[in-house]
């Protein structure tokens, strides 16, 4: 596929005021990933010297992050609590329906998944499988959900790269203009937040999911669950 380059925006917010964002250079999306895994080692330096707290709650840390996005194009899961919470970022997850539905969602996402899922008998085998078929309507269902293309999304799949690169594309072409990926995807969200956005700690316990309530009964507080593993070792499934 093509890539389209995107046109990105700067942050600009003045003290006590919600941020604003406005048009910056354009540029593509692999391009830029590539041009960061060059700049690793001179980043994670920078990043060892500072001393205050990364986490999202701190105002140090969320206003650079205000003002690195969307330039920077990639956020961690940090990174993108930040913009959603204190820059009015949507969290556009585009994994398929089946996949939120058998694994958790963050319940402030918009799903418009990239692939349809679902699980057919296979005759030959004679067991259930997972089919899946690329959903044609993908943009078109974004365009319901999120008509306005200059509003700041962050885009997330399973694991950052199994969909969410062709997402950021097909939104780039599609004419988006505020556009960023989340590094690592819902299993790096799902390691920080539990569902309802409380953040976990380590040594929490992995549940069996029997249940579709809001928590979707996984990696919370382990009360009425069966604990089954530490949070640290949970190995998500594959859809």
């Amino acid at each position: 596929m093509v890539v389209a380059a995107a046109q990105r925006c700067t942050v600009v917010a003045a003290a006590g005021q919600r941020v604003q964002l406005q048009p910056a250079q354009r540029g593509a999306f692999r391009a830029a990933a590539l041009r960061r895994v060059a700049a690793a080692p001179q980043q994670r330096a920078a990043l060892a010297a500072q001393a205050y707290v990364r986490e999202w709650t701190d105002p140090e840390f969320a206003a650079e992050t205000m003002a690195s996005f969307p330039d920077k194009a990639i956020a961690t899961v940090e990174e993108a609590r930040c913009l959603i919470e204190k820059a009015g970022y949507k969290y556009l997850d585009v994994r398929p329906t089946l996949e939120l539905d058998e694994v958790g969602k963050w319940r402030g996402c918009i799903n418009v998944p990239l692939i349809n899922s679902a699980w057919k008998y296979n005759t030959e085998t004679r067991k259930k499988e997972v089919v899946k078929e690329d959903n044609l309507d993908f943009i078109a269902q974004v365009q319901k959900k999120i008509p306005n293309k200059d509003t700041p999304i962050i885009v997330g799949c399973s694991n950052g790269t199994t969909y969410s690169i062709d997402a950021l594309e097909l939104l780039d072409e599609a004419g988006y203009t505020h556009l960023v990926g989340l590094k690592g995807g819902f299993y790096a969200w799902f390691r920080v937040f539990d569902n309802k956005g409380g953040r976990r700690r380590s040594g929490e316990y992995a549940e069996q999911y029997t249940h579709d309530g809001d928590s979707c009964g996984i990696h919370s507080s382990g009360a009425g669950f069966d604990k089954v593993d530490k949070i640290e070792a949970w190995v998500p499934p594959s859809f």
